[in-house]
């Protein structure tokens, strides 16, 4: 990989970053789309999949932690933990995906 690949690289993950530490801020707190028709018709629903089945559905539910969902710093911590495994993940699968050809 040369040089100005690493630096578009970093600079990508630096603005991810950025980008995940100001949503709490500037995130709309009202629900909107699919979510927003669900309540509003009534739909929605209270239970997880964990009550039906015991299986946990998300690590970090609607990114916050199950102690404190309101805490916007750790909201903040959510968001970073799955920028960068996203982004990891992507960067293997590329990866994987170029050495075969």
């Amino acid at each position: 990989m040369e040089q100005k690949d690493i630096m578009l690289i970093a600079v990508a993950v630096v603005i991810c970053v950025i980008i995940c530490v100001l949503s709490p801020y500037i995130a709309s707190g009202d629900p909107d789309g699919l979510e927003k028709s669900a309540e509003d018709s009534g739909l929605a629903e209270d239970f997880s999949i964990e009550e039906i089945n015991g299986i946990p559905d998300a690590i970090f539910p609607d990114y916050a932690f199950a102690d404190n969902p309101d805490s916007q710093p750790l909201q903040i911590v959510a968001l970073v933990i799955g920028t960068i495994v996203t982004l990891a993940v992507g960067f293997v699968v590329a990866t994987v995906v170029k050495n075969r050809s």
